[in-house]
């Protein structure tokens, strides 16, 4: 290998190199953006309960038949908060949450708030938690001090025609739910109990807008964020469609001659090779006339017509490989197919003609008269063209006329010297004349 075709070789490993990163960059950055074209979402499903127990002073213990009870012989409310969040994925959140007390008084007619007061109970700081969520907060609630405390004020301002209660809330707040900064709860009331104040007798109510079950569904990603990556993929992909087309280009622009031969040699090869006989020893080609063929594909037309084999012979510089078919004792079909040939087809020049003597291993004979006579009977043999008068010219494509002896050179692969003295004679008989 030469220094043109070993730098020629570096170059183009380099570029497919550059095109094998730049299109995994692209493809894979696609790829990823395909599987974000989506919203992302989590479903999840809460539930809150509360439950109760009412412990009475005169045997400090429970009654669980009652559903009324006397507000002086209540002791203790013992409460039992629960809330659970399940989501339908893997999750990792931020929660809190506070149990709140509020006392208030209201006017019964006018149903606005005489006095007020809240306290927390439980307050539960922001904390981290992973999968489902599960609270459950017990408390002992002093009904006696609440209900004491409300007393003494009515009493206090002279306060008849009012209500008065003890409201118990659980709060709970979601947020950050796979650092999508998204929030699901934020201190909302998720269960409560209402108990009245300074009555003879009171019954606990569960509020009606206590959870009980609820279906969300939560945006957690959006594809909007990836718009990014597809210009990204878009870009590396636009990379190496550069490089692919350069790479063509310079492929093609950096062939020698020499790698066109050797790759038109394999590629016939390879799918004729059935059709092919490579021989290495001499070929008597005697006197036979040679017709000269242009391409491969016909001779490979007349192998099928004559169901003769193609002989291959290939000059000893390698530069050169000659195909044959005898067609009988006088007609010989030759393709060449020659380095400097390509070479001449890549820089623009006429293709020159190969002579008989070029054939490797041949042996042939010389005619040494080319009377008028033969050269009409070799034009005949090898073109279509009618001799049209007695000049010895022929009628050519588009009205062009051609010296028989120029046509017999181009057609022919005796003798050239002794063709060109025939020529030579015969202008000078036609001058004589």
């Amino acid at each position: 290998m030469n220094k043109k075709d070993s730098t020629r070789l570096i170059e183009i490993k380099n570029l497919i190199l550059m095109i094998s990163i730049t299109l995994f960059i692209g493809i894979f950055l696609l790829i990823f953006y395909i599987t974000r074209t989506k919203n992302q979402y989590i479903i999840y499903n809460d539930k809150a309960n509360i439950d109760y127990k009412v412990y009475l002073k005169e045997d400090d213990s429970y009654n669980e038949n009652k559903t009324r009870y006397m507000a002086s012989l209540i002791k203790t409310i013992k409460t039992n908060f629960q809330y659970n969040l399940d989501f339908s994925l893997k999750a990792k959140y931020r929660y809190s949450y506070h149990v709140v007390a509020e006392v208030g008084v209201e006017d019964e007619k006018s149903a606005s708030n005489i006095y007020h007061f809240s306290e927390d109970l439980v307050n539960k700081k922001l904390t981290v938690g992973e999968e489902n969520l599960s609270i459950q907060e017990k408390l002992n609630i002093d009904y006696s001090h609440y209900n004491d405390l409300i007393s003494k004020f009515k009493d206090t301002y002279d306060l008849n025609s009012t209500t008065s209660h003890l409201n118990l809330y659980l709060y709970v707040t979601v947020r950050d739910v796979n650092q999508s900064k998204k929030t699901i709860l934020k201190d909302k009331k998720v269960s409560s109990l209402s108990i009245p104040l300074t009555e003879n007798k009171v019954s606990i109510d569960i509020d009606d807008d206590t959870i009980t079950s609820t279906n969300h569904k939560i945006l957690i990603d959006s594809c909007d964020n990836y718009t990014w990556i597809l210009v990204v993929s878009s870009f590396y992909l636009f990379v190496s469609l550069i490089y692919i087309v350069y790479l063509i280009i310079y492929a093609r622009k950096s062939r020698t001659a020499r790698m066109i031969y050797d790759k038109e040699i394999k590629s016939i090869m390879n799918n004729y090779d059935s059709s092919i006989q490579k021989i290495n020893t001499y070929y008597d080609i005697g006197t036979s006339q040679i017709l000269k063929i242009d391409s491969f594909n016909e001779m490979l037309e007349i192998h099928d017509t004559l169901k003769q084999p193609i002989l291959m012979l290939e000059n000893e510089d390698k530069n050169g490989t000659f195909f044959i078919i005898p067609a009988t004792n006088s007609i010989i079909y030759t393709y060449a197919l020659r380095v400097l040939d390509i070479q001449a087809k890549m820089d623009g020049r006429e293709v020159p003609t190969y002579d008989i003597t070029e054939i490797p291993l041949s042996k042939f004979k010389k005619k040494k008269k080319y009377t008028d006579k033969f050269i009409k009977d070799q034009i005949t043999m090898t073109t279509s063209m009618p001799i049209i008068d007695e000049n010895n010219v022929i009628k050519g494509n588009k009205d062009k006329t051609r010296d028989l002896y120029e046509q017999l050179e181009k057609t022919t692969s005796f003798d050239i010297r002794e063709i060109r003295k025939a020529k030579k004679r015969a202008r000078k008989s036609i001058n004589k004349k």
